[in-house]
């Protein structure tokens, strides 16, 4: 099985960048750091609401104020503040975390 790293900033692919920050929120929250929206929300200082819009983009790709830039900076804040989250991707398009 092979793995693909992800590097966020080199997709300006909304709809993947949505995807991909759902799946890490869903991965830090299920994972062994038991990561809770509201404390990452505190860490990151963006508000939950902002978070969640980002997070549920995918589903509704409606809102058109919303940039890759947007992604990226998220991916950046987060990222920085838990540096032993690495992203990866697997041959049939899903995502994988190592933590």
């Amino acid at each position: 099985m092979e793995l693909k790293r992800i590097y966020p900033r080199r997709t300006q692919d909304k709809h993947y960048l949505s995807r991909l920050f759902d799946a890490l929120l869903q991965a830090l929250e299920e994972g062994p750091m038991q990561l809770q929206i509201r404390t990452l929300s505190y860490d990151t200082q963006v508000p939950e609401r902002v978070l969640l819009r980002l997070r549920q983009w995918h589903q509704q790709p409606d809102d058109s104020d919303v940039r890759a830039a947007d992604f990226h900076l998220l991916f950046s804040l987060i990222l920085t503040r838990y540096p032993t989250v690495k992203m990866f991707e697997l041959p049939d398009g899903s995502f994988f975390f190592e933590m």
